[in-house]
């Protein structure tokens, strides 16, 4: 499955697979936001899978975002298909509270 985004507001949700082929388009869509917005939430929730490079590149636009002081709220701690590879990587440290 390739990655859908879903923009609602200042959400975010991303469908389908995180991996280090896809992990670009999510890039480059939050860097137009990076100079947009102060505040905007990424939904994992609905993510299938996730490889290390998908956790390394939601991780640097978390680390940007903190960078230029704006907030990402990054949802998905229940995700299953994502908190093994985010574990696995130190990236798990990024995901708040599933309902902010």
């Amino acid at each position: 499955m390739a990655l859908h985004l879903n923009k609602r507001n200042e959400m975010f949700e991303v469908l389908g697979e995180l991996t280090s082929e896809n992990a670009i388009t999510l890039k480059d869509h939050f860097e137009q936001f990076l100079k947009e917005t102060d505040n905007i939430i990424l939904n994992l929730e609905n993510v299938k899978s996730m490889d290390p490079d998908g956790a390394h590149t939601v991780e640097r636009l978390y680390l940007d975002f903190m960078k230029s002081n704006r907030a990402l709220h990054i949802i998905g701690k229940t995700n299953e298909n994502i908190t093994g590879v985010m574990k696995t990587t130190k990236t798990d440290y990024i995901l708040s509270d599933d309902r902010i």
